[in-house]
């Protein structure tokens, strides 16, 4: 579904991602673990092409998407969620997820499925949720809008552990029973809960990828993966 190749990514004059080469399959879960820094969000970002330049290849679909504005992007099925999940503050969950979703109708029994206490913060704006709600909120919203790619900014990074939990679990039901492609990035402490999700682990440090592999050869390099994450 997605292919990034030789991707090299500036801020001006300062370069964050040195020959970034990576493959997500249709319907595969991909995990992008990296320090503080090191690049993760500049590759989400590079791949949508917010607030920085680059050089290389993007192909989605077998469209290159290299050159392609935001907005062309977003229309042609991939989402991306930051990590501060993007709420519009001063309007009410409701009102943000009225905005994702312009004509299309918004099924909140269906939302409710995914997260039962939806329903209690409909009304509420959004920067009174906390980290953890504005991030699920975030991901319900994504639903709206019929993604087919998600790309995740540190979901679970700064929420209490039982919301990571739930995250996590959401995350999972989104690919097996909505089956979304999802390219997720996280801390390098994170390694062993992204474990439980991901059908492919990378490691990202200073801009430059410098570690892919499927997560059964993951899980027995742990070890390796950590050394590499200084975790």
């Amino acid at each position: 579904m997605l292919i990034v190749e030789d991707l090299n990514a500036f801020y001006g004059r300062v370069q964050a991602l040195f020959n970034i080469s990576l493959e997500v399959k249709e319907g595969e879960v991909v995990v992008v673990l990296g320090p503080n820094g090191a690049g993760k969000t500049t590759l989400l970002k590079s791949l949508v092409n917010i607030d920085v330049t680059k050089s290389g290849r993007v192909i989605y679909n077998s469209l290159d998407i290299t050159r392609m504005p935001t907005y062309k992007i977003s229309k042609m099925g991939i989402f991306y969620m930051p990590d501060y999940g993007g709420l519009l503050p001063g309007m009410t969950v409701w009102e943000n997820l009225q905005l994702a979703g312009g004509s299309r109708r918004i099924d909140v029994k269906k939302l409710k499925t995914f997260y039962p206490e939806i329903l209690n913060l409909l009304n509420r704006r959004a920067e009174q949720l906390s980290g953890g709600e504005r991030k699920i909120i975030a991901m319900l919203r994504a639903l709206i809008m019929n993604p087919r790619l998600l790309l995740l900014d540190e979901p679970t990074e700064g929420v209490a552990p039982i919301i990571t939990e739930r995250i996590v679990k959401l995350i999972k039901t989104l690919n097996e029973e909505e089956k979304l492609t999802i390219l997720w990035v996280e801390p390098g402490a994170k390694l062993k809960k992204v474990l439980e999700v991901a059908d492919k682990i990378a490691v990202i440090t200073a801009g430059r990828l410098i570690y892919v592999e499927e997560v059964e050869k993951a899980r027995k390099e742990i070890d390796n993966i950590q050394r590499l994450l200084f975790v």
